[in-house]
């Protein structure tokens, strides 16, 4: 990537992959190159005193906007949502969030629509990892309906966790901290106040009971919400983050998810008998 980072590069339409700024036509005729459909999902929530509401939208657009153009023109990239599931957001001012119900049925109809259109690769990049619940019952729901759709997802972070613990980040970590933080500073640095960013709670120690409960245990799901975890709303250092760190972590991510993209589109459709379960004797 020769440390231009996508801020350096033009953001006006006519990209030739972005599906809503396309017209119907365009669309026909990129169909028809591209096999693969990429879906970015986002949230509308706090992320610290230092970055905007948007922070997982955009990053999740952005990290797919490399992805379209390195596999040009094989990939387009769906329009985004740019809210998710955020109830454990909710105690700060601006967050935005759907039911778990709503954002499935969302996914659902947006991937559903796709399908309709004769896409049968979808890949769903996902920016927020309080989506992931949805994102794995509504990636089953979409298989089981549509059985010759293949469908992947991911989140961005959880592509480089060899890249992240390399870094010396904190202890405690996972929201607005250096690691997300860094990537918001490479992939759209207009997200970020620098002059606001705070250390957020960044050890274990610093948690109350239930909070450090939480964190003990990583095979034990026990969520608490960010107001409780850190007043800022947290949890890491942001003032540690660096738009160098953050073109690493891209760089990787984008080479791995291309690599396994590459491989997704050339697979043959799945047989939709298949799904029917064993024949019977």
């Amino acid at each position: 990537m020769q440390g231009v980072g996508p801020q350096q590069r033009s953001r006006t339409r006519g990209s030739g992959y972005l599906l809503a700024e396309m017209t119907w036509p365009e669309v026909e005729a990129a169909r028809e190159a591209a096999p693969l459909v990429i879906v970015p999902l986002g949230s509308c929530e706090q992320h610290g005193r230092g970055m905007a509401l948007q922070t997982d939208t955009v990053r999740a657009v952005e990290l797919a906007k490399l992805v379209a153009e390195r596999m040009a023109p094989r990939a387009v990239i769906a329009p985004e949502t740019t809210v998710g599931l955020s109830e454990h957001h909710m105690g700060f001012p601006g967050t935005i969030t759907l039911t778990p119900q709503t954002l499935q049925q969302v996914v659902y109809e947006m991937v559903h629509s796709l399908y309709r259109h004769g896409w049968r690769k979808v890949f769903l990049l996902n920016g927020h990892g309080g989506n992931n619940a949805v994102v794995d019952v509504v990636s089953v729901r979409l298989r089981t309906d549509f059985p010759d759709l293949h469908l992947a997802s991911s989140g961005i972070s959880a592509l480089v966790p060899d890249v992240i613990s390399q870094e010396g980040v904190s202890e405690l970590r996972g929201h607005s901290c250096e690691v997300e933080t860094s990537q918001a500073l490479y992939l759209a640095p207009e997200l970020v106040r620098k002059e606001s960013l705070v250390r957020g709670t960044n050890r274990r120690a610093d948690l109350d009971a239930a909070g450090r409960l939480s964190r003990m245990h990583p095979a034990i799901h026990f969520p608490q919400p960010y107001h409780r975890l850190d007043p800022n709303g947290a949890l890491g250092d942001a003032t540690a983050a660096s738009a160098e760190f953050g073109e690493r972590q891209v760089s990787v991510a984008l080479d791995r998810l291309t690599s396994f993209l590459e491989q997704f589109i050339a697979l043959p459709s799945p047989d939709a008998g298949s799904a029917a379960g064993p024949r019977p004797l």
